[in-house]
C-alpha cells in the first residue's frame, strides 16, 4: 500500500488547526516506514510547520505548475499508481478510479453560514461536495462533525464514515513554577483567550465577561487575525490597562500561559473539535467554554461548560474556581480527560482506516 500526501494544505494556512493536524498525520506516517510521498510541498515557506518538514528525506512531487491559489480548488491532477492511497491535506480528491481515496472533513461552518463570504464560501461548499461524493472514506474528527456531515449530505454511506479525534501535542504539560516564570510582563490572575475572535469565536462575549469580573482579573489574547484599530480601541475602551495582546508566541511559551492562567475562556459556539480547550486541560489549565458541538467531546466531564452563551453564564464559571478545592479537582479531571487525545492513537486509527478502505475496494 503506497501512500500519496497531498501538502497543499500548507499553501493555504501560516498557522491553524488544519495545519496543525496534517503536520502531525504526516509525521507520525512517516516514521511507521510506510512508503509515503508528497505532493505539492515545499510550495511556500509561510507555514510554521511545514518550515520544520525536511523533504530531502521524501519523495516529493509537483502536481502541477498551476499556482497554488487556483490548484487548490482543482481535484488532483497527477495520475497515481494503481491502487495508490492518496490522501488531500485539505479537500482534495483525485478522480482516478483505481484508487483509494481518503477525505479529512473538519467542520461544516460555511454549511451554517459562519466562516468565509462569497465567493469562497461556495467554492469551500462545492469542493466539499465533490469529495465527500467522489472518497471511498470520510475522516470526521469528532462525533459532531460526523453528524454534521450526515445532515447536510444525508445521502452519504455511513460505512464510508471514520470518526478519528486530534491529538493533543506532547508541548503541553505542567511546569514546575519555581524553575519556569512567566517569559511575559503579565500579572496573575489572568484569563486566556486564544484564537480568532470574529462572529461565532465571541470575542465579544469575553470582553463582556472581563467587564463583569473583579478588576484584579487580567485577559490575556493570543493567536488570532491581525488587530484592527477599530479592535484595539474597543478593548481599551471596555477594559482599559487590563488586558495584554501577545499575537503570536511559541509553542514553550504558550505552554506556560496555560500553566499560569487562572483558566482558558473560549466562549466559540462551533467548533469542529477545537484544540484549545485539550491543549489547556494538558497543561493543567482549567477550562471554561461553551456546551456546543465538538467542545464536549474534547472537555468531557473535566471543564466548566455552559449551555448558554451569555457574559453572565461564563463570569460564573470562573468566579467558581475561586473554591481551591474544586479549582484543583477540575485541573486533576483535565489531566486525565486530555490522555484520551494522542497523536500516536490518531495516526494509528488513521492508518487503519486505509487499509479498511483499501481492502475494501480491491480484496471484496
Amino acid at each position: 500500500m503506497q501512500i500519496f500526501l497531498d501538502n497543499i494544505v500548507f499553501t493555504i494556512q501560516k498557522a491553524g488547526g488544519v495545519s496543525v493536524y496534517w503536520y502531525e498525520l504526516l509525521q507520525g506516517i512517516c516514521n511507521t516506514g510506510i512508503p509515503v510521498s508528497f505532493l505539492n510541498a515545499g510550495l511556500t515557506s509561510d507555514n510554521i510547520f511545514e518550515k520544520s518538514i525536511h523533504y530531502e528525506n521524501h519523495n516529493c512531487i509537483r502536481e502541477s505548475w498551476i499556482p497554488h491559489q487556483y490548484l487548490r480548488y482543482l481535484p488532483m491532477r497527477y495520475t497515481l499508481p494503481h491502487a495508490s492511497v492518496f490522501h488531500g491535506g485539505y479537500l482534495r480528491v483525485s478522480p482516478q478510479k483505481n484508487i483509494v481515496n481518503i477525505l479529512t472533513v473538519h467542520d461544516f461552518a460555511h454549511e451554517r453560514k459562519l466562516a468565509t463570504r462569497f465567493p469562497r464560501g461556495l467554492a469551500n461548499k462545492q469542493q466539499k461536495a465533490y469529495g465527500i461524493k467522489k472518497a471511498d472514506g470520510i475522516i470526521c474528527i469528532s462525533d459532531s462533525t460526523k453528524k454534521e456531515l450526515l445532515h447536510f449530505y444525508p445521502d452519504t454511506d455511513p460505512d464510508k464514515l471514520r470518526v478519528v479525534h486530534h491529538g493533543i501535542a506532547d508541548t503541553f504539560y505542567p511546569v514546575d513554577k519555581n524553575t519556569q516564570a512567566l517569559p511575559f510582563d503579565i500579572t496573575t490572575p489572568y484569563i486566556l483567550y486564544i484564537g480568532g475572535r470574529s462572529h461565532y469565536k465571541n470575542f465579544a462575549i469575553a470582553l463582556d465577561v472581563m467587564t463583569q469580573l473583579p478588576s484584579h482579573y487580567q485577559l490575556v489574547v493570543t493567536g488570532g487575525e491581525q488587530w484592527g484599530p477599530k479592535e484595539l480601541s474597543n478593548i481599551q475602551t471596555k477594559i482599559p490597562g487590563r488586558y495584554h495582546i501577545l499575537q503570536s508566541v511559541s509553542p514553550s511559551s504558550l505552554n506556560l500561559l496555560y500553566n499560569y492562567a487562572w483558566c482558558l475562556l473560549y466562549p466559540s459556539a462551533y467548533e469542529g473539535f477545537g484544540f484549545p480547550p485539550g491543549e489547556a486541560m494538558k497543561a493543567g489549565c482549567p477550562v471554561v467554554a461553551t456546551n456546543a458541538t465538538a467542545v464536549p467531546e474534547v472537555v468531557g466531564q473535566a471543564g466548566l461548560l455552559t449551555d448558554v452563551i451569555t457574559a453572565d453564564a461564563f463570569t460564573e464559571k470562573i468566579l467558581q474556581l475561586e473554591n481551591g478545592n474544586y479549582r484543583q479537582q477540575i485541573i486533576c479531571a483535565g489531566l486525565i480527560q486530555a490522555q484520551l487525545f494522542t497523536w500516536e492513537k490518531s495516526v494509528r486509527e488513521t492508518i487503519h482506516f486505509y487499509k479498511d478502505c483499501w481492502n475494501n475496494k480491491f480484496l471484496s
